[in-house]
Protein backbone atom coordinates (compact mmCIF):
# COMPACT_ATOMS: atom_id res chain seq x y z
CA UNK A 1 0.00 0.00 0.00
CA UNK A 2 1.38 3.43 -0.90
CA UNK A 3 1.99 6.20 1.60
CA UNK A 4 1.67 9.57 -0.08
CA UNK A 5 3.07 12.71 1.46
CA UNK A 6 0.92 15.80 1.57
CA UNK A 7 3.24 17.62 -0.82
CA UNK A 8 1.83 18.69 -4.17
CA UNK A 9 3.75 19.92 -7.17
CA UNK A 10 2.52 23.46 -6.62
CA UNK A 11 4.07 23.62 -3.13
CA UNK A 12 7.43 22.30 -4.23
CA UNK A 13 8.83 25.45 -5.76
CA UNK A 14 10.02 26.48 -2.31
CA UNK A 15 12.40 23.51 -2.46
CA UNK A 16 14.48 25.22 -5.14
CA UNK A 17 16.23 27.51 -2.69
CA UNK A 18 17.11 24.64 -0.38
CA UNK A 19 18.15 22.58 -3.36
CA UNK A 20 20.55 25.28 -4.46
CA UNK A 21 22.25 25.10 -1.08
CA UNK A 22 22.55 21.34 -1.31
CA UNK A 23 23.90 21.63 -4.82
CA UNK A 24 26.68 23.88 -3.60
CA UNK A 25 27.53 21.42 -0.87
CA UNK A 26 27.76 18.37 -3.10
CA UNK A 27 28.55 19.93 -6.47
CA UNK A 28 30.90 17.69 -8.45
CA UNK A 29 34.04 18.46 -10.38
CA UNK A 30 34.15 18.07 -14.13
CA UNK A 31 37.38 16.47 -15.25
CA UNK A 32 38.12 17.14 -18.89
CA UNK A 33 39.51 14.38 -21.06
CA UNK A 34 40.13 15.95 -24.43
CA UNK A 35 39.02 19.17 -26.06
CA UNK A 36 36.00 20.13 -28.18
CA UNK A 37 35.38 18.11 -31.33
CA UNK A 38 36.31 20.97 -33.58
CA UNK A 39 39.28 21.79 -35.80
CA UNK A 40 42.01 19.16 -35.75
CA UNK A 41 40.21 16.95 -33.23
CA UNK A 42 37.34 16.46 -35.70
CA UNK A 43 39.66 14.07 -37.56
CA UNK A 44 39.16 11.66 -34.66
CA UNK A 45 35.64 11.01 -35.99
CA UNK A 46 36.59 9.78 -39.48
CA UNK A 47 35.03 12.87 -41.01
CA UNK A 48 31.49 12.06 -39.83
CA UNK A 49 29.45 13.50 -37.01
CA UNK A 50 29.54 11.74 -33.67
CA UNK A 51 26.86 11.00 -31.11
CA UNK A 52 27.10 11.78 -27.41
CA UNK A 53 27.21 8.77 -25.07
CA UNK A 54 26.95 8.92 -21.27
CA UNK A 55 28.17 6.09 -19.06
CA UNK A 56 27.13 5.65 -15.43
CA UNK A 57 29.31 3.70 -13.01
CA UNK A 58 29.28 1.87 -9.69
CA UNK A 59 31.13 2.49 -6.43
CA UNK A 60 34.60 2.06 -7.96
CA UNK A 61 33.92 4.57 -10.74
CA UNK A 62 34.52 8.32 -10.78
CA UNK A 63 31.17 9.65 -12.00
CA UNK A 64 29.26 10.17 -15.24
CA UNK A 65 31.59 9.69 -18.20
CA UNK A 66 30.95 11.50 -21.47
CA UNK A 67 32.03 9.96 -24.75
CA UNK A 68 31.56 10.73 -28.41
CA UNK A 69 30.89 7.71 -30.63
CA UNK A 70 31.97 7.78 -34.26
CA UNK A 71 28.76 7.00 -36.15
CA UNK A 72 30.75 5.33 -38.94
CA UNK A 73 33.12 3.04 -37.00
CA UNK A 74 31.62 2.86 -33.50
CA UNK A 75 34.86 4.07 -31.89
CA UNK A 76 34.39 5.80 -28.52
CA UNK A 77 36.35 8.94 -27.64
CA UNK A 78 36.30 9.99 -24.00
CA UNK A 79 35.65 13.66 -23.35
CA UNK A 80 35.21 14.31 -19.62
CA UNK A 81 33.86 13.03 -16.30
CA UNK A 82 31.28 14.74 -14.09
CA UNK A 83 32.53 13.42 -10.77
CA UNK A 84 29.90 12.35 -8.26
CA UNK A 85 29.25 9.55 -5.79
CA UNK A 86 27.94 6.39 -7.50
CA UNK A 87 25.76 7.81 -10.30
CA UNK A 88 24.72 4.27 -11.35
CA UNK A 89 21.76 4.09 -13.73
CA UNK A 90 21.21 7.15 -15.91
CA UNK A 91 17.94 8.50 -17.31
CA UNK A 92 17.57 11.34 -19.83
CA UNK A 93 14.50 13.51 -20.07
CA UNK A 94 12.57 13.48 -23.35
CA UNK A 95 14.25 16.62 -24.73
CA UNK A 96 17.70 15.60 -23.48
CA UNK A 97 18.06 18.78 -21.43
CA UNK A 98 18.94 16.89 -18.24
CA UNK A 99 20.15 13.55 -16.96
CA UNK A 100 19.24 11.91 -13.65
CA UNK A 101 20.74 9.10 -11.58
CA UNK A 102 20.39 7.24 -8.33
CA UNK A 103 23.18 8.23 -5.94
CA UNK A 104 24.73 7.16 -2.67
CA UNK A 105 23.03 7.95 0.61
CA UNK A 106 19.58 6.97 -0.71
CA UNK A 107 19.47 10.05 -2.90
CA UNK A 108 18.68 10.83 -6.50
CA UNK A 109 20.42 13.61 -8.41
CA UNK A 110 20.10 15.67 -11.56
CA UNK A 111 22.49 17.32 -14.02
CA UNK A 112 21.75 19.95 -16.66
CA UNK A 113 23.05 19.16 -20.14
CA UNK A 114 24.68 21.83 -22.27
CA UNK A 115 23.00 20.87 -25.52
CA UNK A 116 25.71 22.50 -27.60
CA UNK A 117 28.60 20.63 -26.00
CA UNK A 118 27.11 17.73 -24.02
CA UNK A 119 28.87 18.80 -20.82
CA UNK A 120 27.06 18.31 -17.52
CA UNK A 121 26.44 20.74 -14.68
CA UNK A 122 25.20 19.34 -11.39
CA UNK A 123 21.74 20.54 -10.37
CA UNK A 124 20.85 19.06 -7.00
CA UNK A 125 20.17 15.88 -5.06
CA UNK A 126 17.11 14.86 -3.08
CA UNK A 127 16.21 11.86 -0.89
CA UNK A 128 14.37 8.98 -2.51
CA UNK A 129 11.97 8.54 0.41
CA UNK A 130 13.02 4.88 0.49
CA UNK A 131 16.28 2.98 -0.12
CA UNK A 132 18.62 3.54 -3.07
CA UNK A 133 17.43 3.45 -6.68
CA UNK A 134 19.12 0.99 -9.06
CA UNK A 135 16.88 2.30 -11.84
CA UNK A 136 15.11 5.59 -12.65
CA UNK A 137 12.96 6.87 -15.52
CA UNK A 138 11.51 10.26 -16.47
CA UNK A 139 7.84 10.54 -17.41
CA UNK A 140 7.07 11.65 -21.00
CA UNK A 141 6.09 15.17 -19.91
CA UNK A 142 9.41 15.66 -18.05
CA UNK A 143 7.43 16.46 -14.91
CA UNK A 144 8.46 13.65 -12.54
CA UNK A 145 11.25 11.15 -11.99
CA UNK A 146 10.17 7.65 -10.94
CA UNK A 147 12.61 5.26 -9.28
CA UNK A 148 12.68 1.56 -8.40
CA UNK A 149 14.25 0.68 -5.04
CA UNK A 150 15.75 -2.81 -4.87
CA UNK A 151 16.70 -2.61 -1.21
CA UNK A 152 13.46 -0.91 -0.20
CA UNK A 153 11.13 -2.99 -2.37
CA UNK A 154 9.33 0.17 -3.37
CA UNK A 155 8.64 2.68 -6.14
CA UNK A 156 9.10 6.41 -5.50
CA UNK A 157 8.45 9.73 -7.25
CA UNK A 158 10.38 13.00 -7.19
CA UNK A 159 9.04 16.05 -9.05
CA UNK A 160 11.24 17.77 -11.62
CA UNK A 161 11.26 21.50 -10.83
CA UNK A 162 13.45 22.47 -13.78
CA UNK A 163 15.99 20.56 -15.89
CA UNK A 164 18.41 18.88 -13.48
CA UNK A 165 16.58 20.14 -10.37
CA UNK A 166 14.47 17.76 -8.29
CA UNK A 167 11.98 18.29 -5.49
CA UNK A 168 11.46 16.17 -2.40
CA UNK A 169 9.68 12.83 -2.87
CA UNK A 170 5.91 13.07 -3.27
CA UNK A 171 4.94 9.40 -3.13
CA UNK A 172 6.44 6.05 -2.19
CA UNK A 173 4.53 2.87 -3.06
CA UNK A 174 5.66 -0.07 -0.94
CA UNK A 175 5.43 -3.55 -2.46
CA UNK A 176 4.49 -6.54 -0.31
CA UNK A 177 4.06 -10.27 -0.80
CA UNK A 178 5.34 -13.72 0.18
CA UNK A 179 8.98 -14.70 -0.03
CA UNK A 180 10.05 -16.50 -3.18
CA UNK A 181 11.96 -19.78 -3.55
CA UNK A 182 15.36 -18.26 -4.41
CA UNK A 183 17.12 -17.00 -1.30
CA UNK A 184 18.37 -14.48 -0.36
CA UNK A 185 17.38 -12.73 -3.59
CA UNK A 186 13.67 -13.28 -2.97
CA UNK A 187 13.63 -12.75 0.79
CA UNK A 188 11.64 -9.52 0.29
CA UNK A 189 10.13 -7.36 -2.46
CA UNK A 190 12.88 -6.07 -4.77
CA UNK A 191 11.75 -3.48 -7.32
CA UNK A 192 14.49 -3.54 -9.95
CA UNK A 193 13.33 -1.42 -12.88
CA UNK A 194 10.68 1.14 -13.75
CA UNK A 195 9.92 2.46 -17.21
CA UNK A 196 7.08 4.13 -19.04
CA UNK A 197 5.37 2.29 -21.88
CA UNK A 198 5.45 3.79 -25.41
CA UNK A 199 2.04 5.41 -24.90
CA UNK A 200 3.37 7.25 -21.86
CA UNK A 201 0.28 6.33 -19.85
CA UNK A 202 1.74 3.58 -17.67
CA UNK A 203 4.79 3.00 -15.48
CA UNK A 204 5.76 -0.67 -15.54
CA UNK A 205 7.85 -2.06 -12.67
CA UNK A 206 9.77 -5.33 -12.45
CA UNK A 207 9.89 -6.82 -8.94
CA UNK A 208 12.56 -9.53 -8.81
CA UNK A 209 11.74 -10.55 -5.24
CA UNK A 210 8.04 -11.20 -5.81
CA UNK A 211 8.17 -12.51 -9.41
CA UNK A 212 5.73 -9.79 -10.41
CA UNK A 213 5.39 -7.05 -12.98
CA UNK A 214 3.44 -4.08 -11.54
CA UNK A 215 1.61 -1.44 -13.57
CA UNK A 216 0.99 2.09 -12.26
CA UNK A 217 -0.50 5.34 -13.40
CA UNK A 218 1.56 8.42 -12.50
CA UNK A 219 -0.02 11.82 -11.99
CA UNK A 220 2.56 14.28 -13.38
CA UNK A 221 1.03 17.22 -11.52
CA UNK A 222 0.80 15.81 -7.99
CA UNK A 223 3.49 13.15 -8.32
CA UNK A 224 1.10 10.44 -7.09
CA UNK A 225 1.17 6.77 -8.06
CA UNK A 226 -2.00 4.73 -8.45
CA UNK A 227 -2.16 0.99 -8.97
CA UNK A 228 -3.77 -0.44 -12.06
CA UNK A 229 -6.55 -3.04 -11.80
CA UNK A 230 -5.20 -5.68 -11.51
CA UNK A 231 -2.08 -4.12 -9.96
CA UNK A 232 0.36 -6.75 -11.23
CA UNK A 233 0.81 -9.95 -13.20
CA UNK A 234 2.21 -12.87 -11.20
CA UNK A 235 4.77 -14.93 -13.12
CA UNK A 236 6.25 -18.35 -12.33
CA UNK A 237 8.05 -18.41 -8.98
CA UNK A 238 11.82 -18.23 -9.05
CA UNK A 239 12.17 -16.36 -12.34
CA UNK A 240 13.22 -13.03 -10.84
CA UNK A 241 12.05 -10.44 -13.43
CA UNK A 242 14.78 -7.80 -13.67
CA UNK A 243 14.39 -5.50 -16.71
CA UNK A 244 11.91 -5.03 -19.56
CA UNK A 245 12.02 -3.52 -23.05
CA UNK A 246 9.03 -2.56 -25.20
CA UNK A 247 8.62 -3.36 -28.87
CA UNK A 248 8.43 -0.13 -30.94
CA UNK A 249 4.91 -1.10 -32.06
CA UNK A 250 3.77 -0.88 -28.43
CA UNK A 251 2.10 -4.32 -28.75
CA UNK A 252 4.72 -6.45 -26.99
CA UNK A 253 7.11 -6.21 -24.06
CA UNK A 254 10.04 -8.48 -23.26
CA UNK A 255 11.20 -9.18 -19.69
CA UNK A 256 14.56 -10.71 -18.84
CA UNK A 257 14.53 -12.85 -15.72
CA UNK A 258 17.71 -12.72 -13.66
CA UNK A 259 17.37 -15.81 -11.50
CA UNK A 260 16.53 -18.51 -14.08
CA UNK A 261 18.05 -16.79 -17.15
CA UNK A 262 14.91 -16.71 -19.27
CA UNK A 263 13.18 -14.15 -21.48
CA UNK A 264 9.42 -13.72 -21.22
CA UNK A 265 7.38 -12.32 -24.11
CA UNK A 266 4.17 -10.52 -23.14
CA UNK A 267 1.35 -9.02 -25.15
CA UNK A 268 0.80 -5.44 -23.98
CA UNK A 269 -2.59 -3.70 -23.99
CA UNK A 270 -1.84 0.02 -23.68
CA UNK A 271 -5.53 0.89 -23.36
CA UNK A 272 -5.93 -1.19 -20.20
CA UNK A 273 -2.33 -1.34 -19.01
CA UNK A 274 -2.49 -5.13 -18.96
CA UNK A 275 -0.03 -7.92 -19.74
CA UNK A 276 -0.61 -11.41 -21.13
CA UNK A 277 2.22 -13.93 -21.15
CA UNK A 278 2.95 -15.39 -24.57
CA UNK A 279 6.16 -17.36 -24.16
CA UNK A 280 9.13 -17.98 -21.86
CA UNK A 281 12.45 -19.06 -23.38
CA UNK A 282 15.98 -19.63 -22.08
CA UNK A 283 18.63 -16.99 -22.74
CA UNK A 284 21.41 -19.57 -22.32
CA UNK A 285 23.13 -21.81 -24.82
CA UNK A 286 21.59 -25.22 -25.37
CA UNK A 287 22.52 -27.75 -22.66
CA UNK A 288 24.14 -25.03 -20.54
CA UNK A 289 24.89 -26.30 -17.02
CA UNK A 290 26.70 -23.32 -15.52
CA UNK A 291 25.55 -20.21 -13.69
CA UNK A 292 22.26 -18.40 -14.33
CA UNK A 293 22.43 -14.66 -13.76
CA UNK A 294 20.94 -12.56 -16.55
CA UNK A 295 20.82 -8.78 -16.62
CA UNK A 296 19.76 -6.48 -19.45
CA UNK A 297 17.24 -6.62 -22.31
CA UNK A 298 16.93 -4.26 -25.29
CA UNK A 299 14.65 -4.46 -28.33
CA UNK A 300 16.31 -3.31 -31.57
CA UNK A 301 14.94 0.02 -32.87
CA UNK A 302 13.49 -1.75 -35.93
CA UNK A 303 11.66 -4.26 -33.71
CA UNK A 304 13.03 -7.33 -35.52
CA UNK A 305 15.27 -8.58 -32.70
CA UNK A 306 15.58 -8.51 -28.93
CA UNK A 307 18.84 -8.98 -27.04
CA UNK A 308 19.56 -10.22 -23.52
CA UNK A 309 22.79 -10.36 -21.51
CA UNK A 310 23.94 -13.34 -19.46
CA UNK A 311 26.52 -13.04 -16.71
CA UNK A 312 28.83 -15.56 -15.12
CA UNK A 313 29.60 -15.79 -11.41
CA UNK A 314 32.87 -16.65 -9.69
CA UNK A 315 33.23 -19.74 -7.56
CA UNK A 316 31.80 -23.24 -7.63
CA UNK A 317 28.94 -22.33 -9.94
CA UNK A 318 31.34 -21.99 -12.88
CA UNK A 319 31.56 -24.90 -15.29
CA UNK A 320 35.05 -26.31 -15.94
CA UNK A 321 35.86 -27.77 -19.37
CA UNK A 322 39.27 -29.43 -19.09
CA UNK A 323 41.54 -26.80 -17.56
CA UNK A 324 39.38 -23.85 -18.62
CA UNK A 325 36.15 -22.35 -17.38
CA UNK A 326 33.22 -21.99 -19.76
CA UNK A 327 31.65 -18.64 -18.97
CA UNK A 328 28.13 -17.43 -19.68
CA UNK A 329 29.13 -13.79 -20.25
CA UNK A 330 27.40 -13.31 -23.57
CA UNK A 331 24.63 -11.58 -25.50
CA UNK A 332 21.69 -13.74 -26.57
CA UNK A 333 19.96 -12.74 -29.81
CA UNK A 334 16.30 -13.53 -30.55
CA UNK A 335 14.22 -12.98 -33.68
CA UNK A 336 10.78 -11.47 -33.07
CA UNK A 337 7.74 -12.59 -35.04
CA UNK A 338 6.16 -9.26 -35.94
CA UNK A 339 2.64 -10.69 -35.95
CA UNK A 340 2.67 -12.77 -32.79
CA UNK A 341 5.54 -11.31 -30.75
CA UNK A 342 6.96 -14.81 -30.26
CA UNK A 343 10.73 -15.38 -30.04
CA UNK A 344 13.16 -17.67 -31.85
CA UNK A 345 16.81 -17.92 -30.82
CA UNK A 346 19.17 -16.52 -33.46
CA UNK A 347 22.43 -17.10 -31.60
CA UNK A 348 24.88 -15.98 -28.92
CA UNK A 349 27.98 -13.77 -28.93
CA UNK A 350 30.66 -13.55 -26.25
CA UNK A 351 30.34 -10.08 -24.72
CA UNK A 352 34.06 -9.36 -24.54
CA UNK A 353 34.39 -9.03 -20.78
CA UNK A 354 33.20 -10.04 -17.33
CA UNK A 355 29.67 -9.30 -16.10
CA UNK A 356 27.88 -7.50 -18.99
CA UNK A 357 25.46 -5.82 -16.62
CA UNK A 358 24.28 -3.33 -19.19
CA UNK A 359 24.26 -2.67 -22.92
CA UNK A 360 22.45 -0.36 -25.28
CA UNK A 361 21.86 0.09 -29.01
CA UNK A 362 22.46 3.40 -30.78
CA UNK A 363 19.42 5.08 -32.37
CA UNK A 364 20.48 4.04 -35.88
CA UNK A 365 20.44 0.39 -34.83
CA UNK A 366 23.95 -0.19 -36.23
CA UNK A 367 26.00 -0.43 -33.02
CA UNK A 368 25.71 -2.02 -29.60
CA UNK A 369 27.81 -0.85 -26.63
CA UNK A 370 28.30 -3.41 -23.84
CA UNK A 371 29.42 -2.32 -20.34
CA UNK A 372 31.21 -4.91 -18.16
CA UNK A 373 30.97 -4.21 -14.45
CA UNK A 374 33.68 -6.60 -13.23
CA UNK A 375 36.33 -6.43 -15.98
CA UNK A 376 36.06 -2.63 -16.25
CA UNK A 377 35.78 -2.50 -20.03
CA UNK A 378 33.29 -1.28 -22.60
CA UNK A 379 33.10 -3.12 -25.92
CA UNK A 380 31.50 -1.92 -29.16
CA UNK A 381 29.77 -4.34 -31.55
CA UNK A 382 28.39 -3.83 -35.03
CA UNK A 383 24.89 -5.22 -35.62
CA UNK A 384 24.28 -7.21 -38.80
CA UNK A 385 21.19 -5.57 -40.32
CA UNK A 386 20.14 -8.80 -42.04
CA UNK A 387 20.51 -11.31 -39.20
CA UNK A 388 20.60 -9.21 -36.02
CA UNK A 389 23.81 -10.92 -34.89
CA UNK A 390 26.51 -8.76 -33.33
CA UNK A 391 30.19 -8.70 -34.28
CA UNK A 392 33.12 -7.02 -32.48
CA UNK A 393 34.32 -3.81 -34.10
CA UNK A 394 37.68 -3.99 -32.35
CA UNK A 395 36.89 -0.81 -30.43
CA UNK A 396 37.09 -1.03 -26.66
CA UNK A 397 37.40 1.35 -23.69
CA UNK A 398 39.37 0.40 -20.57
CA UNK A 399 39.44 3.79 -18.81
CA UNK A 400 36.17 3.37 -16.88
CA UNK A 401 35.93 1.47 -13.60
CA UNK A 402 32.72 -0.48 -13.00
CA UNK A 403 30.58 0.76 -15.92
CA UNK A 404 26.87 0.11 -15.23
CA UNK A 405 24.79 2.06 -17.73
CA UNK A 406 25.07 3.33 -21.32
CA UNK A 407 22.77 6.07 -22.66
CA UNK A 408 22.82 7.72 -26.10
CA UNK A 409 21.95 11.41 -26.49
CA UNK A 410 21.38 12.04 -30.18
CA UNK A 411 20.07 15.59 -29.67
CA UNK A 412 23.14 16.73 -27.77
CA UNK A 413 26.25 18.32 -29.30
CA UNK A 414 29.58 16.54 -29.38
CA UNK A 415 32.08 19.24 -28.37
Amino acid sequence: MGVQSGVTRETLVKGIAASAGMAAAVAPKTVLAGGPVTGSSMSELSGVAGITVYVGVGARGAGIYRFVMDRNTGRLIQRDVAEQQVPGWLALDSRQRAIYAGMGGNRVGGWRIDQATGRLTFGNAQPTGTAAYPHVHVDPTDSVLVGASYGGGAVGVNPILSPGMLGEPTHVMQHSGPQGPVQPDQSQPRAHQVQFDPSGRWAVVQDLGLDRTYVYRVNPVTGALSQNDPPFIQTALGRGPRHASFHPSGRFVYVINELDSTMTAFAWDSARGSLRELQNVSTLRQDWQGSRWSAQVVVHPNGRWVYGSNRDVNGEGRRRIGTAFLESDDIAVFRIDQNTGMLATAGHQYSGGKNPRNFNIDPSGRFMIVAHQDSDNIVVFRIDQATGMIHPTGHEVRSVSEPLCVQFASRVGVS
